[in-house]
This record gives C-alpha cells, structure tokens and sequence, in this order.
C-alpha cells in the first residue's frame, strides 16, 4: 500500500506543476494584450517648411524643423488656378532635386522643384507622402 500511495503523490506533483505553468502561460498572454495598449501610435509628420520660387518657374521647399521624411515617400503636388495638377515625385531627378542629395529631407535640406514653365501666381504647392499632407503654400501674385 505504500508503493500506490508513492505514485499518487508523484502524480499530484506532476499535475500541480502543468497547472503552473498553465498559469504563467495565461498570465503572460494578458499581460502582453494589457501591454499592447500602451505602444504608441503612428503618426504622420510633422514638418515645418519655408517656400520661396524664383522668376524661372522653380519652386524650393525648405526644412526649417520637425522631423525627418523619407525622400522615396515625397511627391510635391502643384494646383494651378484652373484647378489643373501637375505632380512631381521623387523618383523624377531631373525636374525633383534634394540638396544635400541623401535618401531623407531633413533639417536643413531643400527641394527644388522645376516646373517646366512661369509661375503666374497664385498656384498651391503641396508637400505630400502616400499617407499626409505635410505642407501647403500658396504662390503669392
């Protein structure tokens, strides 16, 4: 009778030990779903851009501050009077030129833009990425 009562208590101690570790194992998946709530979102950037054109037709955007955008992630948009658009991404290195020439338009770097024509004025510039509108200027007359 001592033997069967040796094999119970080793039975209970196996049991007690998966029922431990079953524990741990719950308690760690609620814990990384509580955690889970607590990473920071994404966001789009946040950039602070001088504009300024010259009597040619290009347009230079300047990083004045804020953070750092991919140089792939760019695509100025121009909107004409008319309401036409003309779109000019980074991919484009003749008429797209990022000064110094590195794969992020950071603080103090500027884009310049040539558009193929004269400005007349009044024309709305925008800095965009495939998920914000970082900036938007106007051309004064």
């Amino acid at each position: 009778m001592t033997g069967r009562a040796d094999s119970e208590r080793g039975v209970s101690e196996v049991v007690g030990e998966m029922l431990m570790i079953g524990l741990v194992i719950l308690l760690i998946g609620v814990f990384a779903a509580a955690l889970g709530n607590f990473l920071p979102t994404t966001r789009d950037p946040s950039v602070t851009i001088l504009l300024s054109n010259d009597t040619s037709g290009n347009i230079t955007l300047w990083h004045k501050g804020g953070d750092w955008v991919k140089k792939a992630d760019l695509t100025v948009v121009i909107t004409y009077p008319n309401d036409t658009q003309q779109k000019i991404n980074s991919a484009d290195s003749i008429r797209f030129v990022m000064v110094p020439n590195k794969t992020v338009f950071d603080l103090g770097s500027n884009i310049t833009v040539k558009t193929g024509g004269i400005l007349m004025g009044n024309e709305t510039i925008s800095l965009v990425t495939p998920h914000a509108r970082i900036f938007t200027g106007r051309i004064p007359l």
